[in-house]
């Protein structure tokens, strides 16, 4: 978490992960590779066998109910801290978005990011091997996403996806 201090032995284990991230930014044949391709490649392998399958639905809707204890936990900090800390807990108070997003924009009841998906879904698109386009990509994975983790929390959000996307609490 940002502004947690590690110990020694922490800050020692965090050396190959710091290899890695060097030599991943390093790596530029046949494109220039980010922290996030691993992830993003399977989110877009799975996805376009849904999308082609016409299972999106279920595989958003299996993804929701995955992280349902996570995110039921979310929920239950509303009544204490706020609604945008429900937004903290999708997107960079959580792992599995601080590490598919390079940067996210925090405002209040509001988060902005670029679109992960648009530049590597072009890389792989080059292949051959997916069939999906970018509108299927926020159509029938970010937003249903997004929506359903924030029923789940307790929250309604407005989804505008872009080479920017924003999130934000709706009013």
């Amino acid at each position: 978490m940002p502004g947690t201090r590690l110990s020694l032995k922490e800050a020692a284990d965090i050396t190959p992960a710091i290899a890695m991230l060097i030599q991943t930014y390093t790596d530029n044949m046949p494109y220039p590779h980010k922290f996030n391709d691993a992830l993003l490649k399977c989110h877009l392998t799975n996805l376009d066998f849904a999308v082609q399958n016409n299972l999106w639905q279920e595989h958003v809707d299996h993804e929701v109910a995955t992280l349902k204890p996570i995110l039921e936990m979310i929920g239950s900090w509303i009544p204490e801290k706020g609604p945008d800390r429900a937004l903290y807990g999708m997107f960079e108070g959580n792992s599995c978005n601080y590490q598919l997003f390079e940067k996210i924009e925090v405002k209040e009841g509001e988060r902005l990011f670029q679109c992960p998906y648009k530049e590597m879904l072009e890389i792989t698109s080059v292949l051959g091997t997916q069939q999906i386009t970018w509108d299927d990509v926020h159509d029938k994975w970010c937003i249903p996403l997004w929506k359903g983790f924030a029923k789940v929390i307790g929250i309604e959000i407005e989804v505008t996806p872009g080479e920017t996307c924003c999130v934000k609490l709706k009013k």
